[in-house]
């Protein structure tokens, strides 16, 4: 059977062998077990998800921090954190966002995909091979304000981009995108490309 990733996205050696472990743990995860990152908050509807190796990943989860987020950091296996963490409070009626390789927002959107979970925003953020940024926004919610979040947040894109995803309404559009061209360097710890995307319950839409 051959695997077929999502369009656009790249499936390299770390993403397949990630993937692998992620699914492995699936069959393999036992109950009851002590979890292996800490529980969000009880009351957190949304949930930020932040790689700790890279500062616009941080930037990213403190924006949604500042609008009522919890914040859960991946451990290096984001299988784990999914079902210690992540799963119990989207069972609740939480919601999921995050900046972070391509490779583990592919195994968390799989892992999310059989509790009818959608992914209502994925934005691609690219320095590879050029001076600036090309951010790619595509979604089921509004991008006006979100897009102008990116333009005008400069160097604090990342968070900029969170505060305006936090804020943008529950009631799906017709699928938009955008493509914004920025002059901003990569950040010196940045690996040149980044996803941000939003998860919520179909039931929300």
């Amino acid at each position: 059977m051959k695997l077929r990733p999502r369009s656009g996205l790249r499936l390299d050696r770390r993403a397949l062998l990630t993937l692998g472990a992620a699914a492995a743990l699936s069959l393999a995860a036992p109950r009851g077990v002590k979890p292996a990152v800490a529980a969000p908050r009880n009351d957190a509807t949304l949930l930020a998800v932040a790689d700790p190796r890279y500062g616009d990943s941080l930037g990213f989860a403190r924006g949604l921090e500042r609008q009522g987020a919890s914040v859960l950091r991946l451990a290096p296996n984001a299988g784990a954190v999914w079902f210690d963490a992540i799963a119990p409070s989207l069972r609740r009626g939480g919601s999921l966002a995050g900046l972070t390789l391509d490779s583990d927002f592919f195994i968390l959107q799989r892992l999310a995909a059989p509790g009818g979970v959608v992914t209502r925003f994925v934005g691609c953020h690219d320095w590879r091979g050029q001076p600036g940024a090309v951010h790619k926004l595509r979604a089921l919610i509004d991008l006006d304000a979100i897009a102008a979040a990116v333009v005008g947040g400069k160097g604090a894109w990342a968070e900029s981009l969170a505060a305006a995803l936090a804020a943008a309404g529950k009631r799906d559009v017709a699928r938009q995108e955008r493509m914004i061209r920025q002059d901003d360097a990569a950040a010196a710890d940045s690996p040149r490309y980044f996803v941000s995307w939003l998860m919520t319950l179909a039931v929300e839409r």
